[in-house]
């Protein structure tokens, strides 16, 4: 069977693929529960909290931070000699889970 790597579908929408983003990793998900229970922090923090390496958990934050799921508060050109700390995007991971579950549930987006 052949595998599908991105879905020929109206349905798929910018917010459905950064929902997979988001939520199709499971150090992504223990990421967003640790913040969610004790953000902002810095990025120390949740390498400590998720048994991940220092240049592993950079990356999934790195995919996080550009899906909207987690806000920082330093802007990515000046946190070089910073500590940045991270936060969730309730909303954000609402509006995802909510496209995701319209994509799977097969409801069609409403167009503007």
């Amino acid at each position: 069977m052949p595998k599908i790597t991105h879905p020929v579908d109206l349905a798929w929408t910018a917010d459905v693929e950064a929902s997979m983003e988001t939520f199709g990793n499971r150090a992504r998900l223990e990421i967003i529960r640790y913040l969610e229970g004790s953000g902002p922090v810095p990025r120390g923090d949740i390498v400590d909290a998720v048994s991940a390496s220092e240049a592993s958990v950079a990356q999934h934050l790195i995919a996080l931070e550009k899906t909207g799921a987690i806000v920082v508060d330093i802007v990515q050109g000046r946190r070089h000699g910073r500590s940045p700390r991270y936060s969730v995007a309730e909303n954000r991971i609402k509006e995802l889970l909510d496209a995701h579950q319209d994509y799977l549930l097969n409801r069609r987006p409403t167009l503007p």
